[in-house]
């Protein structure tokens, strides 16, 4: 069966680095939770898939990452 595990972070400032730092936290999130399910998945391979963007009702930034495969078991 396939699932979607996913992490996301605020932004608490448009500078680069402090976006980099959120989608890192996003992505290391993403690879505990995957471990927690029994999926061994390199920081790097899920740093490749690239993340996405969003802004909530109230105008904050928001970073996403995402992974989508068969859940282990």
């Amino acid at each position: 069966m396939s699932a979607t595990y996913e992490a996301s972070r605020r932004v608490t400032s448009n500078t680069p680095e402090v976006v980099a730092s959120a989608v890192r936290e996003a992505i290391q999130e993403l690879r505990d939770t995957l471990q927690r399910h029994g999926i061994a998945a390199a920081f790097d391979d899920l740093a490749r898939l690239g993340h996405t963007e969003s802004w909530d009702g109230e105008g904050q930034r928001w970073v996403h990452v995402s992974w989508e495969g068969e859940e282990a078991g």
